[in-house]
């Protein structure tokens, strides 16, 4: 049984047909914002090529450029690698990267550092009401039919939590290494998994069939406190996120709704916007500016889109945001101010910590 180990505490490996893969996003011609490298796709290499320009390291120059300015304002600057962190880490998430749960299989936790078993350990799926514990061995048994478009969860006193969407099949073992819990280098701000929104979506939305919690509100606050300004930034990471309609999670497969429109995820530091999300994936870094941190306590908010749309008075072509996505129709409001509809995004997100640098 080989091994793979990532951030959030785990590894997963499920033998013999996983099929565990890396998805890249290709383009024969034309341009293509975070193509800096001129290969005609957007991989690590042009993360860590903008990351050396910021840093001074590495020299870009005309096309390479433009292909760095994702916001397109006509500068490169951190926003431009926020996006094209989202954007590199969305394709490692695709589909065809993910586990697909969708039968009976078997596992076993043990420790990241020692290789030992860990016994009590729970391993749910919450959106499916599924929830086991490991034996003395470590070893646990999820029942059949595991549905698809879920987050799997891993956790146990003293360790870090772990998340993974679904999406692909199993067909055996797998295993889960948990790194310890230290308190100096990381701060769990959220173990569960949380559903925001307003409960109004379609089958059409993404990971409807994930949507079995009700939505506790439209945003989670989340505080954490710091002894002392840290001279880096802190990495916020979301273990697992699901559910967007947003118009680029549409345009990567992850909402079947041709008119999803919803804005990002937003990231609210003490009352400062410091990020948005536009795509679903599992382990995605948000730097937390320093300027926006303070010692002592922090407040972070993480806020579900939503799309407003202004009805015009006279009869005339409107759209109405509807269960994820929008109804266009023609619609005689009357009056002379017409009226407006809000429809929240639903979505569901699990293990929020924050990664703290050394001081």
């Amino acid at each position: 049984m080989s091994t793979l180990s990532g951030r959030f505490a785990a590894l997963l490996i499920l033998c013999p047909g996983l099929l565990w893969g890396f998805g890249t996003s290709t383009q024969a011609q034309g341009f293509l914002p975070g193509d800096i490298n001129g290969d005609a796709q957007v991989t690590q290499t042009d993360l860590n090529l903008l990351r050396a320009y910021l840093q001074g390291t590495q020299p870009l120059v005309g096309s390479q450029i433009r292909a760095a300015d994702i916001t397109q304002d006509g500068q490169v600057t951190e926003a431009d690698l926020a996006l094209l962190e989202q954007q590199v880490q969305a394709q490692a998430n695709a589909p065809d990267s993910q586990v697909r749960l969708n039968s009976a299989y078997s596992g076993q936790v043990i420790d990241q550092q020692t290789g030992q078993p860990l016994s009590d350990v729970e391993v749910a799926v919450p959106g499916a009401g599924i929830s086991v514990r490991t034996d003395a061995q470590g070893r646990f048994q999820l029942p059949q039919d595991v549905p698809n478009d879920q987050i799997l969860t891993v956790r146990v006193e003293n360790y870090l939590p772990f998340s993974q969407t679904t999406d692909q099949r199993p067909s055996a073992p797998m295993q889960v290494q948990l790194e310890r819990f230290n308190p100096t280098t990381t701060l769990i701000l959220e173990s569960d998994v949380v559903r925001l929104g307003d409960n109004q979506y379609s089958q059409q939305s993404a990971a409807a069939g994930q949507f079995q919690l009700a939505a506790q509100g439209i945003e989670i606050t989340r505080s954490f406190t710091l002894n002392q300004s840290p001279n880096q930034s802190p990495i916020l990471q979301i273990g697992s996120l699901i559910g967007l309609d947003t118009a680029e999670a549409y345009r990567a497969g992850q909402s079947r709704i041709p008119s999803a429109d919803m804005s990002p995820l937003e990231v609210i530091v003490n009352g400062t916007p410091v990020q948005t999300v536009a795509l679903g994936g599992n382990n995605i870094r948000i730097p937390l500016p320093l300027s926006a941190l303070r010692s002592g306590l922090n407040t972070v908010v993480l806020r579900t889109g939503r799309t407003r749309q202004m009805a015009q008075a006279g009869g005339v072509p409107v759209s109405i945001p509807i269960f994820g996505g929008n109804l266009r129709v023609n619609v005689n409001v009357g009056g002379g101010q017409g009226g407006s509809w809000v429809d929240h995004d639903d979505i569901q997100l699990a293990n929020v910590v924050v990664d703290l640098p050394e001081f």
